[in-house]
């Protein structure tokens, strides 16, 4: 059956609820939110062909990542995750259960991914045909803990540079369905997931605003090595990263292993990871070990904080400089830039 768009709206009526912090949600030429909830805003857009592929993912899956990415900037604010707005733009041809397995992706990703503290569902938004591909974009409501949102801004010389979870395992599993790696891509459940269904560190992000731990944070998106230079930019400050402290999953290693592949620009240069990465002072530093121990966090300190003029600088295991070509993603330049 083909998509109708007032029964597509009933449809997303029955599916979300409308969330806490909203007084007038889907069914009216605006919504209503209550006076002072809101303060941070994020949006985010997946195009087929450009962010997803219907052969390498499941309707469920694209639900899910288009969610959690934006869930992932809210977490890289400090901030907990509230009301979304859904904006679809649908093939002429497109069957309507696709669409319906789309939605249910996103509201298992904010029932799994969101802690029970928050309330994620749809507010509002539109739905509107195309001939073109198939458009899916988000815009994600949040709170900023009391003491502010956390900004790219703020690291200081001196500061230890700290990332939480693996690196590179989208990017494997991406390279791994798009045949460009010598291995059977069912031989890495993990790693496919990984680019599949991310899982950005909701609670994990908030409680690190609360506690106001970092000098500086954002989310990996484009690529480790890209995302620090964002940070670097913003604070004036450089950066040494050890390259032999940086997380190894098990099956990125098995591939290494399998197929020769070179793990650093995985690591280095690998997208859509959604980990978070940031700046700690190191009289912080006790208290981000406490709750990683308390959490069950994977913490991981992968160098420090420099001056400005020493810009970004990537080290082996000796203390030495090492070059590579790591620019991260570019949307105007095709999966990594050259």
């Amino acid at each position: 059956m083909k998509v109708s768009e007032f029964e597509l709206i009933a449809h997303i009526k029955e599916v979300f609820e409308t969330p806490e912090g909203v007084t007038l949600g889907v069914g009216d030429d605006c919504a209503v939110l209550d006076p002072g909830r809101f303060d941070l805003v994020t949006t985010d857009t997946m195009v087929e062909g450009v962010h997803f592929e219907r052969g390498w993912s499941s309707p469920e899956d694209i639900g899910w990542k288009a969610l959690a990415t934006n869930l992932s900037d809210i977490a890289a604010m400090g901030g907990g995750p509230g009301v979304f707005f859904l904006n679809l733009c649908i093939p002429e041809d497109e069957e309507v259960e696709m669409i319906k397995e789309i939605l249910q992706g996103m509201r298992l990703a904010a029932s799994e991914l969101v802690p029970s503290s928050f309330q994620v569902s749809v507010g509002g938004g539109d739905i509107t045909r195309t001939p073109g591909p198939l458009v899916i974009s988000i815009t994600l409501l949040g709170e900023a803990s009391p003491a502010g949102p956390l900004t790219r801004k703020g690291a200081v010389p001196g500061d230890r540079v700290i990332v939480l979870g693996f690196l590179g395992c989208a990017a494997a599993g991406l390279a791994l369905l798009a045949g460009e790696l010598d291995a059977d891509p069912d031989d890495y459940p993990e790693l496919l997931r990984a680019h599949r269904r991310p899982a950005p560190r909701i609670h994990v992000g908030a409680m690190l605003g609360l506690h106001g731990i970092p000098s500086s944070m954002i989310d990996i998106s484009d690529g480790l090595a890209q995302d620090l230079g964002h940070i670097l930019a913003a604070s004036g400050v450089g950066a040494a990263i050890e390259t032999h402290s940086l997380p190894r999953h098990p099956e990125l290693l098995a591939l290494s292993e399998a197929c020769g592949a070179d793990l650093l620009p995985l690591m280095l240069a690998g997208g859509d990871d959604y980990e978070l990465l940031m700046s700690v002072p190191p009289a912080r530093m006790p208290k981000l070990w406490e709750l990683a121990r308390r959490f069950h966090w994977d913490v991981y300190d992968i160098g420090e904080v420099r001056d400005a003029q020493e810009g970004l600088r990537l080290l082996d295991p000796m203390g030495e400089p090492i070059t590579l070509d790591v620019a991260g993603y570019q949307h105007f330049a095709g999966r990594e830039s050259s």
